[in-house]
Order: structure tokens, then C-alpha cells, then sequence
């Protein structure tokens, strides 16, 4: 097996390892989603043990050990979408009274960067922060699967075909069309697919080159959406702007002279 080839297995291994984060995963999870061989799976397991990427608990489940803990720490440093987009999160809280959410793309999954709750007393919150699911499921997730780079989409929808089946019955052909339409409009709306009765909106960003940074995605439930969705998408849209005029003037800040 080639260097690369064992690093791509471990990769994915701990992109499994983190979504199960909080119960931690078995091995026999671990190999039934990864497809691997056991003997393959154990044997990653153990060196990522040792170097101190994952852990085993007292129940033999695995989960991310404290140098993944260590790099994010470090990480975090350098990568203030987070912080660039709180404010402009509670704005679109405020003003909509729903669920807000910042998503990042991670291989064929979407991550869940914050979220914010609004007034409203029926709250959706579909996601936790720290969570991964499946791209294309939500309104953040179909907006990172719609806009990514066209090369990316047939080896993703290869990759999550097996997985969004439990999601309102979604398919591939559901999800392709549920892109085009995204590209069209220029936003997402997922309806009913995550969760039953919620509709969810999502809104890329971009840097000034263009290239998709995050999405961030309201929800509610269909009933109280639907009538404000054109409010709520003008909310979204201006608040993403914003961002990005924020992410270019400071990437020009830094920019070498």
C-alpha cells in the first residue's frame, strides 16, 4: 500500500471518527463505513493511537485524541471565519427570529461552524456545532454541494450516494436536480429532506476570487417559512455580502506589497 493510499484510509477514518465524536465509534462501525478490511482499520487505528490522533475509552470505542485537539487549537488561529461571520449571524437572527447556521465543506461532508438561535419559541435546531452530515443535506449543505467546483460533484454524489437515503428518501437524482435549481436561483432551499416539516435556506460565501468559503443556512418550519422566505433570503444575501466585503478588504490588508 502507498504512503498516500494509507494516508487517504487514515483521513477518512478520522473524518468518521469525528462525526461519532460524542458516544465514539466501534471498530466494527469503522470498518463497515470505511469499506476497509479490518486488518487495514486496526492496524491505521493503532499508529493514529500512538501518535496521539485518536484514543480508545473504557468501552473500546474510539474518538479524536488530544493532538487532533492540539492542531485544531492551532488551526483555529489562522481560520476567523467563524468570528467574521458571528455578528453578521445574530443580525440575521434578530431580524428573522430562526435558526442560523455556518457551514464548511470536509471532504464530502458538511460541517457545522456555529449556529445561532433566534426569538421565535419553536426553534430547528437540525444540527449541532461539531456536527458532520452528509453534503447536500440542509440548506447549508445543498449550497456547498451546489456551488463547489463542478469537477468535485460526480466523485461527491459517488461518495454520498449510499448515506442520504435516510433523509426524506433522498436521491441522487433528487439531489441533482435540487443543485441545478440551487445554480439557478443562486441560493439553496431544502425542504423536508433534513428534517420533516422544516425548511431550510442556504447561502454561499465566497472570497473575492470567487472560490466557496462556507454557506450560512436559516431554518424553520415550513409553515412559518414559506411566507417570509423572500424577507429572509434578502436578510441572508445582504448579511453575506457584507462578509464578503469583509473577507476582501482584509485579505488585501494582508496582502504582501
Amino acid at each position: 500500500m502507498s504512503t498516500v493510499q494509507s494516508l487517504d484510509r487514515a483521513i477518512e477514518l478520522l473524518r468518521l471518527i469525528s462525526t461519532g465524536h460524542r458516544a465514539g465509534v466501534r471498530l466494527s462501525d469503522l470498518v463497515a463505513e470505511s469499506d476497509l478490511p479490518q486488518p487495514t482499520v486496526h492496524r491505521l487505528l493503532r499508529q493514529m493511537v500512538e501518535g496521539g490522533l485518536v484514543m480508545q475509552d473504557a468501552n473500546r470505542r474510539y474518538r479524536l485524541g488530544h493532538f487532533a485537539y492540539e492542531l485544531g487549537l492551532v488551526a483555529s488561529s489562522h481560520f476567523g471565519l467563524r468570528d467574521q461571520c458571528a455578528p453578521h449571524l445574530a443580525r440575521i437572527c434578530a431580524e428573522t427570529g430562526d435558526t442560523v447556521f455556518l457551514t464548511v465543506r470536509s471532504g464530502a461532508d458538511s460541517f457545522c461552524l456555529d449556529r445561532q438561535s433566534g426569538s421565535f419559541p419553536i426553534q430547528t435546531l437540525t444540527v449541532e456545532v461539531g456536527k458532520r452530515r452528509p453534503l447536500g443535506i440542509g440548506g447549508g449543505g445543498l449550497a456547498l454541494l451546489s456551488f463547489m467546483p463542478e469537477a468535485d460533484l460526480p466523485a461527491v454524489l459517488d461518495r454520498i450516494e449510499p448515506q442520504i437515503g435516510v433523509y426524506g428518501g433522498l436521491t441522487r437524482e433528487i439531489l441533482v436536480d435540487l443543485v441545478q435549481e440551487s445554480r439557478r436561483r443562486g441560493y439553496a432551499i431544502s425542504t423536508n429532506f433534513a428534517v420533516a416539516g422544516v425548511t431550510s435556506i442556504g447561502v454561499p460565501i465566497r472570497d473575492r476570487t470567487g472560490a466557496l468559503l462556507g454557506a450560512i443556512s436559516v431554518s424553520a418550519i415550513t409553515a412559518r417559512m414559506q411566507p417570509r422566505e423572500a424577507m429572509v433570503i434578502r436578510t441572508m444575501q445582504r448579511e453575506v455580502t457584507a462578509i464578503e466585503a469583509e473577507l476582501a478588504q482584509a485579505s488585501s490588508a494582508s496582502a504582501p506589497r
